[in-house]
Formats: C-alpha cells, sequence, structure tokens
C-alpha cells in the first residue's frame, strides 16, 4: 500500500527530466504499532507525473515493529526502506534521483494507509486532515496539499489514488493483501 506509494514516488523522480522537488514541508514519522494492525500488501504502482506514466511492483509489510518496503522494477530492486519507529534506513538505486526521499516515501504510506487519528497526532502546524467517505484530504493552511481516495474495503483497500498537488504527481496503487 504506503509501501505502493513511496515506491511510486521514488521512481516519480526517475519519469520526467529531473526536477528539484520543495524541500519536505510534509513528514510523518508515525510508529509502526500505531497502524493497529499487521499488514502485508502486493502492489502495483503507476506513477503518473504530467503526460508520463511508469508502473512497477512494490511490496509492503507492517507490524508492530517496522514498516518494510521493496521496490522492484524491470526485475531489479530500486529501493528498500525499513522503519521502525526510531531510525529510518534506506537503500536506494543510483538511478533513483536525489529528490526521491525515503521520508517522502514513508509519508505517503502513511499518509494513505495509517488511521486518520494517529496521522492528525503527527502533524505539523499548519497541517490539518480532513476525512469523508472514501476519501481524505491533506491541507496546509487550509489549502490542499494532497489526497487520497480508496476503493474496495479497508484497511488493505484494493485501490488508492494518491494526488500530491504540492509536488506535481500522482499514485495509483492496486493492492492484493497476503496472510503474514
Amino acid at each position: 500500500m504506503r509501501l505502493g506509494a513511496a515506491l511510486a514516488l521514488l521512481l516519480a523522480g526517475c519519469v520526467t527530466t529531473p526536477k528539484v522537488l520543495p524541500p519536505a514541508e510534509f513528514s510523518l514519522r508515525l510508529s509502526p504499532g500505531s497502524l493497529g494492525r499487521e499488514l502485508q500488501l502486493a502492489q502495483r504502482i503507476t506513477v503518473v507525473r504530467g503526460e508520463e506514466r511508469r508502473s512497477f511492483d512494490a511490496q509492503l509489510e507492517v507490524d508492530a515493529a517496522s514498516v518494510r518496503i521493496a521496490a522492484v522494477a524491470l526485475g531489479q530492486t530500486v529501493a528498500s526502506l525499513h522503519w521502525d519507529g526510531t531510525t529510518l534506513e534506506q537503500h536506494v538505486s543510483a538511478h533513483v534521483p536525489p529528490a526521491v526521499t525515503a521520508e517522502r516515501i514513508l509519508s505517503d504510506v502513511q499518509l494513505a494507509w495509517w488511521p486518520a487519528t494517529a496521522i492528525r497526532a503527527g502533524l505539523r502546524d499548519g497541517f490539518t486532515l480532513e476525512e469523508g467517505q472514501g476519501q481524505r484530504a491533506l491541507l496546509l493552511d487550509g489549502a490542499p496539499f494532497a489526497q487520497v481516495t480508496y476503493e474496495g474495503t479497508a484497511p488493505a483497500w484494493a485501490h488508492v489514488h494518491l494526488t500530491h498537488q504540492r509536488f506535481g504527481y500522482a499514485l495509483d496503487i492496486e493492492s492484493v493483501e497476503a496472510t503474514p
């Protein structure tokens, strides 16, 4: 899920002409346990930036102790991430632009999959989270920052669409839940 989103973000920089992204003004560092359950998803992520679309596969695993994400494109692991609630470790292919960071990947995963109460508790000043039927919106000082829409059954969601108005990309994430 988030793994997919995070990985999609990772690859988003590879999709177009290199573009310097704004500094990470949004960063979630929620504890793995605040998800409230174990989760294991196989994902197909499509990154959309302008007219370009790129897809890759991802694996997202979450338990009370850690968040683990791995992204694979063309049979090669292009990124992996491990978050234990204290330390964020990442291994990223040299082909991935430096603007794609583990922080952004983790934030997208948590924005899409973590409960709204946990997200709200982790937001810095100026950010608010609104939630409705099958969607949530992240606002910065009242202006749209990111939007997530869901199809399927919570909390695994068969299809998640995350649009980052602020950073100019969207992620289409199709997920299948595996039994941990």
